[in-house]
């Protein structure tokens, strides 16, 4: 089942209680439709909110979680991710800066050694900054704005189970707190 906080993120950003949510899905084929067909159906009545993409997917995501094809933190592919997130305040470029301050003191990330360098890439949205792990998973530094101040958020994806998933939410923790 879906989290709670989910549920009630969703509510508030929406203005629609989850019970509608379900009742949407379920009229335009609810378990019949792919991620992508429930995206589109979650897009349409989304028009209201800021980045309405972004909602579309996490509804969809919580709907999928709703009727057990996935599990909280669970991708698409199978594997999990998880996310963590810091206000740093200031600028893109600062928030990006104290991280690549944090990142240059690294040789991976709970216990997994960095395969190769990292790559950056900026947007006049984002900042965002990548590292493939030896063990095949990745981590992702983001940068965006909420409310005019910096939001540095950590997602390492890839992750082989929920177990997993589990151990690196305090990694990232740690992370974020040496900004």
């Amino acid at each position: 089942m879906t989290s709670a906080a989910n549920v009630e993120a969703l509510e508030r950003a929406s203005g629609r209680d989850w019970a509608g949510w379900v009742a949407v899905f379920e009229a335009a084929g609810g378990p019949s439709l792919g991620h992508r067909e429930l995206v589109a159906v979650a897009y349409r009545d989304l028009g209201h909110v800021d980045n309405p993409g972004w909602w579309a997917q996490m509804t969809a995501v919580a709907y999928e979680q709703h009727i057990g094809r996935r599990a909280p933190g669970q991708r698409q592919d199978g594997s999990y991710e998880c996310s963590v997130s810091r206000t740093h305040g200031g600028t893109l470029d600062q928030a990006l800066g104290a991280w690549l301050e944090v990142a240059a003191g690294l040789s991976g990330v709970g216990g997994v050694p960095f395969a190769g360098s990292a790559t950056s890439t900026a947007t006049p949205a984002y900042r965002r900054w990548r590292a493939a792990l030896s063990d095949g998973s990745r981590l992702l530094a983001e940068v965006s704005l909420r409310a005019d101040r910096a939001v540095v958020t950590l997602t390492w994806s890839r992750l082989p189970s929920p177990e997993a998933k589990d151990e690196a939410r305090p990694v990232l923790k740690a992370l974020l707190a040496s900004l």
